[in-house]
């Protein structure tokens, strides 16, 4: 099968979509021929196969064998230069399939109402309803996007590390969040209630909430802000972006990973944390909940402040259960999530899909 994907990307290490975009590239590369065009015109390091993005589009003035691809992928849906791409593929009758990130999502949908729907009337139903496919990350992105395209479910992947957390805290607890700071998105002011609703229990227990992320478009000084107005200052410590081996540190030094986000698509924070060993509280707009129950790899909450700080105190007196939490964690991973094996199963759901609309 030969696959052509479209994103708009750069090298950021902490955006999901940058990261995971290359990485489905990559993974399904072992398996079939992959190219990634980029049409922000940023060279993606680590592309095995890159082509150039030149306007107006033509697929056919791609070299072979990508000018006649088997089918398409889109990595998100709102890129307005998608839509003369994809105008483009239906002229040559290319199929193709978007991934919208939890874009398409009922909660992402809310965000921003007014301007998505206007954008969704005037231009994007159209480039949603011309796909074979949506492709959600998880059950939950499925069940709730609305649009009436045909969906189905073929998640992110993560690269296992050789590294896992062997050991864990005796005494007190050390809790991490590594992630974008968007506070509404990521529940971020969920989780600083939590802990506001939680202090005494917190304090008692020389337990730290750690928020790594990077700062952009005042996100940081906002989240500092929640701390301050919620007086969670001695027990909620925020910093700046971690990447690369820091990152890994700081994971492998904790005890559990916290995100408490409203909706997800399928958040490479939380499979990342679960690939090192780390038993995992999370909420069930992380989409990953009912993976996390399923595996007895961590606690799952409600998305509200009240029930995360419930759990947060329940995760902290299970401290005998965290090693058996990581474990089956990352044991999860390595059985469902890894990338070659998420590969294998996204293209057997391409072939089907190609071969349905051939009947």
């Amino acid at each position: 099968m030969v696959i052509l994907h479209f994103a708009c990307i750069d090298n950021s290490k902490t955006s999901g979509v940058c990261i995971a975009a290359l990485q489905h590239v990559i993974a399904q590369g072992l398996f079939s021929e992959t190219a990634l065009v980029n049409v922000n015109g940023i060279e993606i390091s680590g592309a095995p196969r890159q082509l150039v993005y030149r306007k107006p589009f033509d697929v056919r003035r791609l070299p072979k064998p990508f000018d006649r691809p088997d089918l398409a992928v889109f990595q998100e849906c709102y890129r307005p230069a998608y839509l003369k791409i994809a105008d483009n593929l239906r002229k040559n009758g290319i199929p193709y399939v978007i991934i919208p990130h939890g874009e398409l999502g009922a909660e992402a949908q809310r965000k921003k109402h007014l301007k998505k729907a206007l954008a969704n009337f005037l231009l994007f139903n159209d480039f949603v309803s011309h796909a074979v496919a949506i492709q959600c990350l998880s059950q939950k992105e499925l069940d709730s996007t609305a649009f009436e395209t045909k969906k189905f479910v073929a998640t992110n992947g993560v690269s296992v590390p050789e590294r896992k957390k062997t050991v864990f805290s005796q005494s007190g607890a050390k809790i991490v969040f590594i992630g974008r700071l968007d506070a509404y998105h990521k529940g971020l002011d969920l989780m600083i209630r939590a802990a506001s609703l939680s202090k005494a229990f917190l304090q008692e227990n020389r337990c730290r909430i750690e928020i790594y992320g990077p700062d952009y478009a005042g996100r940081y000084e906002n989240v500092e802000r929640l701390i301050r107005e919620n007086d969670v200052e001695d027990v909620v410590f925020l910093h700046h972006e971690v990447l690369g081996e820091e990152k890994i540190q700081k994971l492998l030094d904790s005890d559990l990973f916290i995100q408490t986000s409203r909706f997800e698509g399928m958040p490479l924070g939380i499979l990342e944390a679960m690939s090192y060993g780390l038993p995992c509280l999370v909420t069930e707009g992380t989409a990953l909940g009912g993976e996390i129950a399923a595996a007895r790899a961590g606690w799952v909450a409600k998305t509200d402040a009240e029930d995360i700080a419930g759990h947060l105190v329940d995760a902290v007196r299970d401290r005998s259960r965290w090693q058996e939490f990581g474990e089956n964690g990352r044991k999860a991973v390595l059985e469902r999530y890894a990338w070659n094996v998420i590969a294998a199963d996204t293209l057997k759901q391409y072939e089907s899909i190609l071969a349905s609309g051939k009947k």
